[in-house]
């Protein structure tokens, strides 16, 4: 890695890595044959970043990389549990690729005075290989859970991220933060195939995320909190099978840190998923892009509840 001032505007860190990794497991089957996946690859992973000081509290970044995401131990073995809680039966594959991303990102960054920034930014993403869940109905009302490597897939965007002291408008100690951004994201299957048009699983159209936080020196700190991502793709559907969607649901925290004794003791309380709206897993029956309970099929719903948390902590010395 490589970190260079070039002149007083420009300065440019980049650099590579190499990867050498190898997955190795190791089971056997009902049979009691032995199965064993091992997987070596090397990689070089680039990166640079390059910025441009436009002004004095002002930057431009233009930042480029490649990363990776490897199958995880349940992904990858191929034997078949029951979950539960899901009422499916979930296999692995041994023939599954690890992902490698591209990642490209521009970004417009204002430094307004210490603890503000301003940023806003458009980013790509390409994914070789990424690894997603397959939902495929066995009989009337069982499943089975698999995965598999999809063959690309592309992601365009946009983001700002802000963070503002609210002195100016008379709210002494108080800051105001938000993370916002709008995501494009595509499968490509090929021609032709019934897959080709959807979104990766797991990726949101958007992500909202906003807070305020309340800090009076040292000793008292507040934060709240506000979450909501747009519908997304639970499990892909196969076979003539519907794909199950994640409705979008809101996710408000509040907590509350406060020193005691000179600092000597701690007392944290937190409150979260206060409004504790009901997670809704669907089919999107008549494929309007949203949940209607009268004409989709509500594969799981459940509350998790509203949690309360108080923690006292005390240094002894």
């Amino acid at each position: 890695q490589s970190d260079n001032q070039l002149g007083e505007k420009w300065r440019a860190v980049w650099g590579v890595r190499m990867e050498k990794f190898n997955q190795t497991l190791t089971g056997a089957n009902n049979s009691n044959r032995p199965v064993t996946v091992n997987t070596a690859v090397t990689d070089f992973l680039p990166s640079a970043n390059l910025t441009f000081k436009a002004a004095n509290k002002t930057n431009i970044r233009l930042a480029a990389s490649q990363t990776l995401i490897r199958p995880e131990f349940r992904e990858l073995a191929p034997f078949e549990f029951f979950d539960f809680e899901l009422v499916a039966g979930i296999k692995g594959n041994e023939k599954l690729k690890r992902t490698k991303i591209t990642n490209l990102d521009l970004r417009y960054e204002i430094y307004p005075r210490a603890g503000e920034l301003i940023t806003a930014g458009i980013f790509y993403k390409y994914f070789q290989n990424p690894i997603e869940p397959f939902l495929n109905q066995t009989g009337p009302i069982t499943f089975n859970i698999g995965y598999e490597n999809a063959p690309q897939a592309n992601a365009y965007g946009i983001e700002l991220d802000i963070r503002k002291k609210l002195d100016v408008i008379g709210l002494k100690n108080f800051t105001a933060t938000a993370n916002l951004a709008y995501i494009y994201n595509k499968v490509e299957f090929g021609s032709g195939s019934a897959l080709e048009k959807r979104p990766m699983q797991g990726q949101s159209p958007y992500v909202i995320n906003t807070g305020f936080e309340y800090a009076a020196g040292s000793n008292t700190a507040i934060t709240a909190l506000f979450n909501q991502v747009g519908r997304r793709i639970y499990f892909v559907g196969i076979n003539e099978f519907p794909s199950v969607w994640e409705a979008p649901r809101p996710v408000f925290d509040v907590q509350w840190n406060q020193k005691l004794m000179k600092g000597r003791s701690e007392l944290r309380f937190s409150v979260t998923d206060i409004f504790n709206a009901r997670a809704v897993f669907y089919q999107d029956q008549d494929n309007n892009g949203k949940f209607n309970s009268d004409k989709d099929f509500e594969f799981r719903k459940f509350n998790s509840g509203t949690n309360i948390n108080v923690a006292f902590a005390y240094k002894l010395k």
